[in-house]
């Protein structure tokens, strides 16, 4: 009954402290014209629960106090749970806004608040919360009155200021703590594990945890080791440092028995110390481990490069298997400046060593950036690596007359690897068939054509050429290789390709960064069909197409506005193109057959939304020798010449 009262109480507090309302909320602040808000902080102490007069629990917690406004607090219980007996009721954050404040700075009142709830179960109940601070002293109240049961639960909070600060200290003692020292008493042996260190892990707010490791131990003839591990506990704040609050377990053992432990332990100037009390049966062993802080963060965790070239800083491409960091620089950058003149500031984590390439990183030294650079971090612990994956991209001006073109894979010795590609950061779908070369050329020869060339036929100077390929087609194997397709569309856009080789339509990564609202798609083609339409039903079975001779082939020709949090990690790809919900605005060409160019001009179509100049947005254009060759459907032979396309702004 009781164990069932106080989990509803523990729901009730959660509920009544979001949503209850101030005696006093009128005058918001008792009125006082002396600022009261000094109170923030960290408050460490007891938590008493009593059901009427029986004592439901008590255990150590933290409350954090800040400012909100003049003379209002935020109140935050974090990770709050009660263990009853054997049982752990778990009930979250508590969060209270807004608390009116009074007093005077040496006696501060937190104002009672309270409110009426009608829960489902056990009727009316009346909520009171309360508090006054004294110095560094804090005692808060809280009662819940059951009508229907006539019974009171009161909760009270006697604690005292810890920390001026409120901080999630667990981020600071998180760490590899190297073996200084570890003795023992209640019999004599050699420790000899954990003979490296030991490493402490955020687990929550204030909490940590301890990786399991082996401690050696005896039975008074022979020596042993049990694995001890703590999953999660409080970090409690002190003037002298932070203690970890008491970890009890029973160590289970089929051979040696089962020993039961407490370790309780400290971290202060850089060195964490555990105190480890282990009973088997008769025998109570007394170990004392100390060791020297660590950092096992291997990160950069911020990086700047202060040069008028670059448009936007890096950021960081997280959540991949290797993080990525891409910064922006105008597009008229040549490699040459790219290769000479830019030199990045990093900071990482503190302790650990950096290699670029092949080399070590020298602090203040230009880096080339006309290619992708390396760099390897390396914690101050020596227990991980992080690789990252630097590049510098040209910014579009979104207008192209696709006269300039380069040659890709130039270092490559094999001819079939080097295709053309338009310069200034737009991209193709030659990669994409570079690969089907390279590892099928029984599907695609490797000499036969790309699929998006160069060509002298032009509204001026130079156009593209696309071309949707007959690639054979074959099965993938599982959900590593996927299937080769029968239809591969030519395409050409703003963006890059990299191969994904378990989804080849997130191969593109379509879009700049675009700060002005677009007005208008502009540009010329002409199209051609090819002869035989195919259709792929379902897409992971890009090889399993059949004919359609009612359809005839069609061109895309898109430019498309989507929102981004980040310049780096998001884009849209081949899957999500027309569809993904982070569109603003489209502006679509209705293609077809054309024997010679003509021109269009298609206005962005923003529907219900707007373009706010607040926010980062991406621009991408899109063409492609097939209007559904994302779903590796059309027909080979299809050809879309493109030239000078443009976005208005």
């Amino acid at each position: 009954m009781k164990k069932n009262l106080f989990y509803l109480f523990a729901l009730i507090c959660s509920v009544s402290l979001f949503t209850g309302c101030s005696d006093s909320d009128d005058n918001k602040g008792g009125g006082s014209d002396t600022d009261l808000t000094g109170i923030t902080g960290t408050y460490k102490g007891e938590l008493s629960v009593t059901l009427e007069s029986i004592p439901i629990g008590t255990s150590t917690q933290q409350i954090y106090v800040t400012k909100e406004g003049d003379n209002l607090v935020k109140l935050e219980l974090k990770d709050f749970s009660i263990v009853i007996g054997e049982a752990e009721l778990a009930v979250g954050d508590i969060v209270v806004p807004n608390i009116p404040l009074a007093g005077e700075t040496s006696k501060v009142d937190l104002q009672e608040t309270s409110v009426t709830i009608n829960h489902p179960d056990l009727g009316e109940l009346r909520v009171k919360v309360s508090g006054t601070i004294v110095g560094e002293k804090a005692d808060f109240f809280i009662v819940v009155y059951a009508v229907t049961l006539k019974q009171n639960i009161n909760v009270v909070f006697d604690g005292e200021r810890a920390s001026k600060e409120v901080i999630d200290y667990a981020n600071e003692v998180k760490a590899w703590y190297v073996r200084q020292e570890l003795t023992v008493s209640g019999a004599e042996f050699e420790v000899k594990y954990p003979t490296d260190g030991i490493e402490v892990v955020s687990a929550g707010y204030n909490k940590i945890g301890i990786k399991a490791f082996s401690l050696t131990c005896s039975n008074g003839e022979k020596t042993y080791t049990r694995s001890i591990k703590v999953d999660a506990t409080n970090l409690l704040i002190g003037e002298d440092g932070m203690t970890i609050d008491p970890v009890k377990q029973t160590l289970a053992n089929k051979t040696y028995g089962d020993a039961e432990m407490v370790l309780t332990g400290k971290f202060a100037d850089n060195t964490l110390t555990l105190n480890i009390s282990m009973v088997i049966g008769d025998l109570k062993l007394e170990y004392i481990y100390k060791g020297g802080k660590k950092n096992t963060d291997a990160l950069i965790e911020k990086m700047t490069v202060d040069h008028e070239l670059v448009v936007f800083q890096p950021e960081v491409e997280l959540g991949s298997a290797s993080n990525k960091i891409v910064f922006f620089v105008k597009e008229e950058t040549t490699d040459e400046q790219l290769k000479s003149l830019l030199i990045p500031v990093f900071q990482f984590s503190p302790g650990s060593t950096v290699t670029l390439g092949a080399g070590e990183y020298t602090p203040g030294a230009v880096i080339d950036f006309t290619a992708k650079q390396t760099l390897k971090v390396k914690s101050e612990s020596g227990k991980k690596t992080t690789t990252y994956y630097i590049t510098a991209q040209r910014m579009s001006s979104f207008k192209t007359d696709l006269n300039a073109w380069e040659t890709k894979n130039l270092e490559s010795t094999k001819p079939h690897e080097k295709y053309e590609e338009p310069i200034n950061g737009w991209g193709t779908s030659n990669e994409g068939v570079k690969w089907i070369k390279s590892m099928y050329p029984k599907l695609y020869a490797t000499d036969a054509p790309y699929a998006v060339l160069p060509t002298e036929s032009s509204k001026s100077g130079k156009a593209a050429r696309l071309e949707t390929l007959n690639t054979t087609g074959q099965a993938g194997v599982g959900s590593f290789i996927p299937a080769i397709p029968v239809v591969t569309s030519g395409t050409v856009f703003s963006g890059i390709f990299e191969v994904n080789i378990s989804n080849t339509l997130m191969s593109t990564r379509f879009g700049y960064p675009c700060t002005k609202k677009p007005i208008a798609f502009k540009g010329s083609y002409k199209y051609t069909p090819g002869e035989v339409y195919y259709v792929c039903a379902d897409p992971k079975k890009a090889n399993v197409v059949t004919k359609d001779e009612s359809k005839t082939d069609a061109p895309a020709l898109n430019a498309v506005l989507f929102e981004v949090d980040n310049y780096a990690a998001d884009y849209l790809d081949g899957t999500n193109l027309l569809t993904s919900d982070k569109i603003v605005a489209k502006a679509s060409v209705d293609g077809k057959t054309q024997a010679e160019y003509v021109d269009f001009s298609v206005n962005f179509d923003f529907g219900t939304k707007t373009f706010d100049s607040t926010k980062k947005y991406k621009l991408a254009i899109v063409c492609s020798s097939s209007k559904d060759g994302d779903k590796f459907t059309g027909a080979p032979g299809s050809v879309l010449y493109v030239d000078n396309l443009e976005v208005t702004f």
